[in-house]
């Protein structure tokens, strides 16, 4: 095993990534029987990092000091910190420094670490485009196959991740995501797999309970419940993107049952949509209900309103919303 190096700095906005470093930093310590000293919040100042990484030990082992937070620092204060880093580069101490900053670096801790020989990684977030790879590749770390179209309806259901992340934001929703699909994984056991009935059954992010109900109050044509639901979601901050998907994805399975009900098919539903029984017998309830044409003239009007909530109309997004929603229930 490699020996540690003087000083680690990660930084960038993948709080994930930050998590994992972290613990991958945890089980090298106690391999290593290294003590970790960890700074964060008031303590975490540049002069109290600088005394608690050159003060001489009383614990056996190396050192390892966690300085989580140093975006807060300022250029001005920063001498004592940068020039206790590299103090590091005579081996008079036995100690790391561990540095995590979720924005850049300033310039003094960069070359500061960069002249003891540390490691400077960057942890980039993925885009809202790649989170559904991001999420296939973590399954795969998992020992599990999650199909590309769960992984869609999990970035869907739990919401994306703000484009800048907080010191003090400890449960974002990339976080959640990683979570649930954890739980998957649990469920579908080494070497199973994880499909979109098995995570619209299992995963409830913030405000999943109200956007199915929202779906079903529309499927069903109850436009006034319907309305409130939306209502109360967009209150909520729920983001117009999100709900169309879960209508088109709800209207689109009460579709696919209206077809195979029209063609005499209605036992193959399960299948054909990719749901458990008891959801095929709901679909096959409401497609009866709501007649193949009517499901077919909500789906265009669905489709122009994911043009329109994507930048496609003069109007807000929580306007086109509505609107479409009064539509649909007709």
């Amino acid at each position: 095993m490699a020996e540690l190096k003087r000083a680690y700095l990660f930084h960038g906005d993948d709080e994930v990534k930050i998590d994992q470093a972290r613990k991958r930093l945890a089980s090298r310590a106690r391999e290593d029987g290294a003590v970790i000293d960890p700074l964060s919040g008031d303590a975490l100042t540049p002069g109290n990092f600088a005394m608690t990484l050159t003060s001489p030990s009383l614990l056996p082992g190396t050192r390892i000091v966690l300085a989580d937070g140093i975006e807060v620092w300022k250029a001005a204060d920063i001498g004592p910190a940068a020039d206790a880093v590299e103090a590091l580069a005579d081996d008079q101490l036995d100690a790391v420094a561990v540095l995590i900053c979720r924005k850049k670096p300033l310039k003094a801790m960069l070359d500061a670490v960069a002249k003891v020989g540390g490691d400077i990684v960057e942890f980039k977030p993925p885009s809202d485009a790649e989170l559904p790879g991001w999420l296939v590749a973590q399954a795969k770390g998992l020992g599990v196959t999650l199909e590309p179209a769960a992984a869609e309806l999990l970035v869907a259901l739990v919401g994306k991740p703000p484009k800048r992340v907080s010191a003090a934001q400890n449960w974002s929703p990339k976080r959640r995501m990683l979570s649930e699909l954890e739980k998957l994984a649990s469920c579908a056991g080494a070497g199973g797999t994880i499909d979109a009935p098995m995570v619209e059954q299992l995963v409830r992010g913030e405000a999943t309970a109200e956007v199915f109900a929202l779906t079903d109050h529309a499927v069903s044509g109850d436009r006034d419940a319907a309305i409130r639901e939306a209502e109360r979601l967009l209150a909520a901050g729920e983001p117009p993107p999100r709900i169309v998907a879960m209508l088109a994805r709800s209207f689109g399975q009460v579709q696919t049952a209206a077809a195979l009900g029209e063609s005499g098919r209605a036992g193959e539903v399960a299948d054909a949509a990719g749901v458990p029984p008891w959801l095929a017998k709901k679909l096959s309830a409401q497609a009866s209900r709501r007649g193949g044409s009517s499901l077919r003239a909500a789906l265009v009007e669905l489709a122009r309103l994911d043009n329109a909530v994507k930048g496609g109309s003069a109007l807000d997004s929580q306007t086109e919303l509505l609107r479409s929603i009064e539509k649909i229930t007709k």
